[in-house]
């Protein structure tokens, strides 16, 4: 097995352990309160977000979003394993947790085996994203904008809404 196929299992391994865990957090808070402890001694944050592997398309569908204030779920493509180009920015989301699956349209389809990224920002205010002014939602523990790693697959399933 190729040094490249090995570090795209790892990948996917790794999303995908990172995704079942994601939908325990979510899934294990039925209180309300913006953050819980599970069984696990887990907690969820007040801004958290979740996104499936998506097959390729013009559209990602992010099947879960809590934020705190009003804000934005944007799309980067992969620069050499980091976030870059914005791709797609969802419409303003209103605080609080939104289950049900978010399309967002990208300005170009996904290809099969790419990875993108879907960020947390805040609004500013005005309601309008803007790059410059709508600032990423920073992860208070790795001090890092928040954000889901997202693999593109033609394996992949078509996303569905999240039920609780």
């Amino acid at each position: 097995m190729s040094t490249k196929n090995i570090k795209a299992l790892l990948i996917i391994g790794i999303i995908v352990a990172a995704g079942v865990g994601a939908v325990f957090l979510f899934l294990g808070n039925n209180d309300g309160s913006g953050s819980a402890d599970d069984s696990a001694g887990l907690v969820v944050r007040e801004n958290a977000i979740y996104v499936a592997e998506q097959p390729p398309s013009n559209i990602v569908s992010v099947a879960i979003v809590r934020l705190g204030k009003p804000g934005f779920v944007v799309i980067h493509e992969d620069v050499n394993e980091a976030p870059g180009r914005i791709l797609g920015v969802s419409d303003l989301i209103a605080p609080g947790e939104t289950k049900d699956s978010l399309p967002i349209t990208l300005s170009r389809s996904t290809l099969d085996g790419e990875t993108i990224y879907a960020m947390l920002h805040f609004d500013d205010g005005d309601g309008v994203f803007d790059a410059a002014k709508d600032n990423p939602v920073i992860d208070p523990i790795a001090n890092e904008p928040m954000m889901a790693i997202v693999a593109i697959s033609k394996d992949a399933t078509e996303p569905d809404a999240v039920n609780p």
